[in-house]
């Protein structure tokens, strides 16, 4: 079964930056109640602090700050564990808090751009133009 998600530019709230041009909404893999953007894709991000582990899983991660105005915006993981590698995910490894960005959905010409994805695979498989 495939369905479909909006492509969305990231900018920081604070400073305007483009943060990523190719990011999708996405929830928590841990708590799907906590909702945030996601993105292989970033420009203008920064490690930021030192590297942590969380209580809910082994995965080595680093707060991720805006280079524009140096707000922390989210966190990416630098080395994923194995227990989140086998639940189904997107692939994306840099998480954008949502209230630290304003998201914009990407347009092309006329048409919105949107990830199609196969939700019997563990990862998005194309991106295409709707």
């Amino acid at each position: 079964m495939r369905g479909y998600k909006f492509v969305y530019l990231l900018k920081c709230r604070v400073c305007n930056s483009i943060l990523s041009r190719k990011a999708m909404k996405s929830v928590l893999l841990s708590n799907p109640k906590i909702k945030l953007y996601s993105s292989n894709h970033i420009s203008k991000v920064n490690t930021c602090g030192l590297n942590y582990m969380t209580r809910s899983c082994d995965c080595v991660i680093s707060n991720i700050k805006c280079e524009g105005c140096n707000c922390l915006i989210g966190y990416t993981i630098l080395i994923p564990c194995l227990l989140c590698l086998k639940y189904k995910n997107n692939g994306h490894l840099w998480m954008f808090d949502m209230c630290a960005v304003t998201p914009t959905i990407q347009i092309s010409g006329l048409n919105v751009l949107k990830w199609v994805t196969d939700n019997t695979v563990n990862e998005e498989t194309e991106l295409k133009m709707r």
